[in-house]
């Protein structure tokens, strides 16, 4: 065969190769670029939508607490005024009967807040069902006072009833600015 070509089919070779050798190119290049581009662009949209996710459970949490702290707040709007949380746990264990039996003190903790005022009730000698007739009668009122500690609760030293040391809570309406903040909207 002859290997002389006109010029005609040097060029059309030549032509062929170039365009083998960009097809070629391209296939190499395609994986490597957009390719590595289109990867990185579907990672980033599903971290995206994770981050999305998060962040509308975030904003649910936000605004379940913002109802709870509201159903709270409204809570202490209906206590009186003059609200005083060592009167009230004096009034109910003198109701209850247990006024001689128990010893009452205001109680401040070292960090402690003035909008969180808590007494320290020390209860000797009761019955298991006094002590649950006692909290029913503080927490049934709807006066907003929690048990912040209970420290002990043993068997009396006169084997009649049991001894308890607990630390109650509640809050004041000066806490209610908190409560007041509207929830965050997107």
């Amino acid at each position: 065969m002859k290997q002389n070509l006109d010029k005609r089919d040097q060029i059309g070779l030549i032509l062929g190769i170039f365009a083998v050798t960009l097809v070629l190119m391209l296939a190499l290049y395609i994986p490597a670029g957009p390719r590595r581009s289109c990867l990185k662009s579907q990672s980033a949209l599903e971290q995206a939508r994770t981050d999305l996710q998060t962040q509308q459970m975030a904003k649910m949490d936000e605004a379940d607490r913002l109802s709870r702290q509201k159903q709270l707040m409204e809570l202490l709007a209906k206590r009186p005024a003059g609200f005083e949380m060592f009167a009230y746990v004096d009034g109910v264990l003198n109701t209850q009967g247990l006024r001689d039996r128990a010893q009452l003190d205001q109680f401040k903790p070292r960090n402690g807040s003035p909008s969180e005022p808590m007494v320290q009730l020390r209860l000797e000698g009761v019955g298991f069902d006094e002590i649950i007739s006692l909290f029913h009668g503080l927490y049934s009122s709807g006066s907003v006072i929690a048990v912040y500690k209970m420290e002990s609760m043993r068997p009396a030293a006169s084997l009649k009833g049991l001894d308890c040391d607990v630390t109650l809570m509640t809050l004041t309406a000066s806490a209610a600015p908190a409560a007041s903040a509207a929830p965050p909207t997107s």
